[in-house]
């Protein structure tokens, strides 16, 4: 705490975090949305004169013993999701019937409130913010706590929500009638109120400007000047040039049944993402097809996961295509990403409508250009200097559309080895990431745009 003038103690500003997804511990492995979220927790309690506690579920953690600060909202499930898949999970808030939905969310709030009163009683304040993630469960969820507080004559607490993508995505999907999504959670949410103006949330960030008029489109009574975009943060600790090479490191990170291929691999290219339809991995194989061809030395590392019959299904096409030096890791832990975007020659992550990209920031803080596909949320900052993104397959969904994809991914990473990227393009994506996306400046602006939101 800080000292004021009087010599007194200042009390901390006191902010809570609702997440959606686990953080990366206890040998979990943790989807984009968690590993945020961490961030932001972490950022937070470095900062002088502030205070971050903040709770978020899974099937496997248990709650710290030498932290405070944080607590795992225990689940005998896995963790619910919006739509696709992520690396711990396939279960989806629509397989959830009205009665097991109601109980998780009055369970949730029952043990934020006691979590908020113990740190209050502690600490003795109020809590000053709540931020909610993802605009569904959580948004709704502290609205009620609010609520709830004022009418125990707590008055102070704001909330703000943090937007990410897949909640949009199935809102989207519920509302152009996707048999998979029957409309039901986006009513929810609208019915709820908790986006209805200004009464119940304060302001709301998103983490891509396209998701700007997403959000709105699902909330035409919220006001636009109230939802900003927040630029996304990267951890540059875990996150850097970690001088690992393909012939002293990559055989530490294959299968058993892969080693043999390491002496064959002298240089390597990397794709890291969950395996769900639009994230394409089968262009990046459809691709490796065609530059495995070209240099006889370049393997290509997957990095990733999803149900059985998915990995079934990118495994067999691998086999079917004859690739012979392409390895699949299956879901790897910060540091090991940090390490393979290090000694690879490029990053491929062609996916369609990518939310934000933070795997791209992740590769290019390593020194690694990137090569993604001209939609979504990294056509808002890959440029020539950081590697390229190639036009988008309007038939990508169709097996032809899928190989024309692949062989543009192809065309680039062969321009890349040729050119040498790492090399000319590699030292000026690390500045880039230094300059533009520091999780330190990320959090002062949410925090400032609080302390506006809640002045006015």
């Amino acid at each position: 705490a800080k000292q004021t003038r009087s010599g007194s103690m200042a009390k901390p500003l006191l902010i809570f975090q609702i997440g959606t997804n686990n953080w990366q511990r206890q040998g979990e492995f943790a989807p984009g949305s968690g590993i945020l979220h961490a961030s932001f927790h972490q950022t937070m309690n470095s900062m002088d004169g502030v205070k971050c506690f903040s709770i978020y579920p899974s099937k496997v953690q248990t709650d710290p013993q030498d932290d405070d600060t944080f607590r795992v909202f225990k689940i005998n499930h896995d963790i619910p999701i919006c739509e696709s898949v992520s690396p711990n999970s396939s279960y989806r808030w629509h397989s959830m019937d009205d009665k097991e939905y109601q109980a998780y969310l009055n369970r949730l709030e029952s043990e934020i409130c006691a979590f908020m009163d113990q740190v209050e009683a502690k600490e003795g304040k109020e809590f000053d913010y709540l931020i909610s993630h993802h605009a569904f469960t959580n948004a709704m969820t502290a609205a009620q706590i609010v609520e709830r507080r004022h009418r125990e004559g707590k008055t102070k607490l704001k909330h703000f929500n943090f937007v990410h993508g897949t909640a949009l995505k199935m809102y989207i999907k519920e509302k152009e009638g996707d048999p998979e999504y029957p409309m039901r959670f986006l009513t929810k949410c609208q019915g709820s109120g908790v986006f209805d103006g200004l009464s119940k949330t304060s302001g709301v960030w998103v983490n891509s400007e396209d998701y700007i008029g997403k959000f709105l489109d699902c909330f035409p009574s919220y006001p636009k000047e109230r939802c900003v975009f927040s630029r996304i943060g990267v951890n540059q600790k875990t996150f850097c040039n970690k001088g690992s090479t393909v012939a002293a490191d990559l055989a530490k990170h294959l299968q058993e049944e892969d080693q043999p291929k390491v002496a064959s691999i002298k240089r390597l290219v990397t794709f890291v993402g969950k395996f769900a339809d639009w994230k394409r991995l089968d262009a990046v194989l459809y691709a490796a097809k065609e530059y495995e061809a070209t240099f006889p030395d370049l393997g290509t590392a997957i990095v990733g996961t999803g149900p059985p019959e998915a990995i079934a299904m990118y495994e067999g096409l691998s086999k079917s295509l004859g690739l012979q030096r392409t390895v699949f890791l299956g879901p790897k832990s910060q540091d090991v990403l940090a390490e393979l975007f290090s000694m690879s020659e490029v990053g491929m992550f062609p996916s369609y409508k990518e939310p934000f990209g933070m795997v791209f920031i992740e590769c290019m803080a390593c020194g690694t250009p990137t090569i993604g596909a001209k939609s979504g949320g990294p056509t808002e900052f890959v440029k020539p200097e950081q590697g390229v993104l190639v036009e988008e397959e309007a038939d990508w969904q169709t097996e032809e559309g899928m190989k024309r994809l692949g062989g543009k991914v192809a065309t680039e990473v062969i321009k890349a080895i040729d050119e040498d990227w790492k090399k000319t393009k590699g030292p000026g994506c690390i500045d880039f990431v230094t300059k533009n996306f520091s999780t330190v400046a990320q959090v002062e602006g949410m925090l400032a745009n609080m302390k506006e939101w809640s002045a006015s």
